[in-house]
């Protein structure tokens, strides 16, 4: 039986990119195996809360860090500088391929969801890799799938905001208002969560 002691406080968070299916399935070959790896090593890249690595996925990176909270200036910093790279990047192949930008990417076939939740894990190592280990692992990953119409949001469970002043992330998200949303998982039960659109962005953030 796993021992209470042995579990870390965690906090997670997932940037995972919308419209990978219809890209994969639409796109030649080689422009969709150039832009979707290069949008997950730009996520890697922008990792301003120099955060572990857990997995790189299909289409999204998996960060966890364990240990103190971060602020939560620094989270939205976080999660604003993953919508930068990633528009940056859009913005890239629309000058350099606008072929494909038109078929693919404009009008926001591409966007950007971030899954922000905090709970507690254990690790295991496999042959060298560390792999992670809980129930909130589980839902970090399950709350990919949610039942959210948007195309680009932010979404912080309310395991998260439990252990936050929501005064304080209310001061700093100023641009929509947080709206309530829930999940039902098989053995896990209701999981609760508000979520807002993603911020908006200069002209001169995307250069």
């Amino acid at each position: 039986m796993q021992q209470h002691s042995d579990l870390l406080p965690t906090f997670f968070c997932i940037p995972d990119i919308t419209g990978f299916t219809r890209l994969i399935t639409t796109a030649d070959v080689a422009f969709s195996n150039e832009v979707i790896p290069s949008l997950l090593r730009k996520m890697i890249d922008c990792n301003y809360l120099d955060m572990n690595v857990g997995e790189v996925e299909g289409d999204a990176v998996f960060f966890y860090r364990t240990g103190k909270l971060p602020s939560v200036n620094s989270v939205i910093k976080q999660c604003t500088l993953f919508y930068q790279c990633f528009h940056r990047y859009i913005k890239s192949i629309e000058q350099s391929d606008p072929e494909n930008y038109k078929a693919h990417l404009a009008n926001g076939q591409l966007g950007l969801k971030i899954i922000i939740h905090y709970g507690n894990i254990s690790t295991s190592n496999i042959k060298g890799r560390v792999k992670l280990i809980g129930e909130d692992v589980i839902i970090a990953h399950r709350l990919l799938k949610n039942s959210i119409i948007q195309n680009e949001y932010i979404l912080f469970t309310n395991h998260y905001l439990q252990h936050i002043k929501e005064t304080a992330l209310h001061k700093l998200i100023t641009w929509d208002e947080l709206k309530y949303g829930s999940e039902n998982f098989d053995f896990i039960g209701e999981i609760s969560y508000r979520y807002c659109s993603p911020p908006p962005l200069s002209p001169a953030s995307l250069h």
